[in-house]
């Protein structure tokens, strides 16, 4: 089973080392066995109208809010861990300044002020983080501020592109100049014995920056992509920041392998497979190769698909994005018509919850299907042909075809 699994998906895990064991679309719910109808009757379905505007007024550009501040974590080890030479020590990280994004929702759905920026262990790094940490002492993190039941939350995650998580509250009005405190702990616990708990404060000073204007990120883009794939996004914030079967995909802006950009959302109108994918993923290089043949395929019986490819930088990197020359290489070695995009953290962050990986590992590639009407139909993971023992695209034909007999 180990050697099957390798040749149909590749996988990887969180920062946190939790790795995805399930086999290849097992957690999907969906059957993997008869694709169906795959018949030659056509279901003439032309590609829908653009929708029409959702009514959306669109916020004006605004100052970039910007986090300032510094942390204090301490490491209390237990007696086990003492015994095996720690010691109780504290490091401090520093915030320059953390300045606002546009978009990105995904990261932080009820977060007001969504932020990035880099971070440094100024002191404690070697003595005292590296005891429980191999990361740089230099990164990129994301803050967050929402409104929780009344109550000011810092949100916060160690790595870039990731879903932030709820650090609880933080006293202070978080206006201009008033700090916000946010205090929590945690504890963890070594392989070879021992534990400890770490307590951590974060003061955190709010404040704007006038040379960095925000976008309103829920604006369709005022022209299409050079590369000349359909522009039909009517605008407007995702219903759900949440992929779930039945529900609108979330939407989100990506660089494309034309320089340009492209909104999730452009895709109405007709069916879509968004792929998450890695170009160090030989499963994934395997699909590349076929998709355009099915995408065809597919054509003739009436059924017009969009592929859309979400490409991260690597299997050891899938929260950060394709570079633009790994863009261009995709698209001239698989001859890809669809979007090329270069993903920052999307899928990564999106696709497990829906496909029921709660440890935060993902196999790819994953496929999202989506009907024209911009709706979850399910999902697919990993690839291998039928011919070599695989279901091929047999689950998103099976999804596809169900639901354009109901149109």
């Amino acid at each position: 089973m180990a050697l099957l699994l390798l040749i149909i998906a590749c996988f990887t895990s969180d920062e946190q080392g939790a790795v995805d064991s399930g086999e290849p679309g097992s957690e999907t719910g969906i059957d993997s066995g008869d694709s169906g109808d795959t018949g030659e009757s056509s279901f003439d379905l032309d590609p829908a109208e653009c929708p029409e505007s959702s009514g959306y007024e669109p916020q004006s550009p605004h100052a970039a809010g910007v986090l300032s501040g510094e942390g204090v974590w301490t490491l209390d080890f237990d007696a086990d861990a003492e015994a095996a030479g720690y010691v109780d020590c504290s490091y401090h990280r520093s915030y320059p300044a953390l300045v606002e994004m546009d978009g990105h929702a995904w990261q932080c759905p009820d977060c007001s002020l969504l932020t990035a920026g880099e971070t440094t262990v100024d002191e404690g790094y070697e003595d005292c983080f590296l005891l429980i940490s191999s990361a740089d002492a230099t990164r990129v993190e994301h803050l967050g501020i929402a409104d929780v039941d009344g109550t000011a939350h810092v949100f916060r995650t160690g790595g870039e592109n990731l879903v932030l998580t709820d650090m609880g509250e933080a006293p202070g009005a978080g206006t201009a100049g008033d700090p916000l405190v946010a205090y929590w702990e945690d504890d963890g616990s070594f392989t070879d014995g021992g534990a400890f708990l770490l307590t951590a404060t974060l003061v955190l000073v709010r404040d704007v920056d006038e040379s960095v204007l925000v976008e309103d990120p829920n604006v369709p883009l005022a022209a299409a992509s050079e590369c000349g794939w359909p522009h039909c996004n009517p605008g407007g914030p995702s219903p759900t920041q949440a992929v779930a079967t039945g529900s609108v995909l979330p939407n989100e802006r990506f660089s494309d392998v034309c320089g340009g950009e492209y909104n999730l959302w452009d895709g109405w109108g007709r069916y879509l497979v968004v792929e998450a994918s890695s170009p160090d993923c030989g499963p994934c290089r395997t699909l590349a190769e076929n998709e355009e043949a099915w995408v065809e395929a597919m054509a003739e019986r009436g059924i017009t698909v969009e592929w859309i490819t979400l490409l991260n930088a690597s299997l050891s990197m899938v929260n950060q994005p394709a570079e633009a020359d790994v863009l261009a290489s995709w698209v001239d070695t698989f001859g890809s018509t669809g979007p090329v995009l270069a993903d920052e953290g999307y899928a990564y962050g999106l696709f497990p919850t829906y496909l029921g990986d709660t440890d935060g590992g993902m196999g790819f590639p994953t496929m999202i299907v989506v009907n024209p009407d911009m709706e979850v139909l399910g999902s697919d993971g990993g690839f291998a042909t039928e011919e070599t023992g695989g279901s091929g695209f047999s689950v998103m034909e099976a999804l596809i075809v169900a639901d354009a007999a109901t149109r």
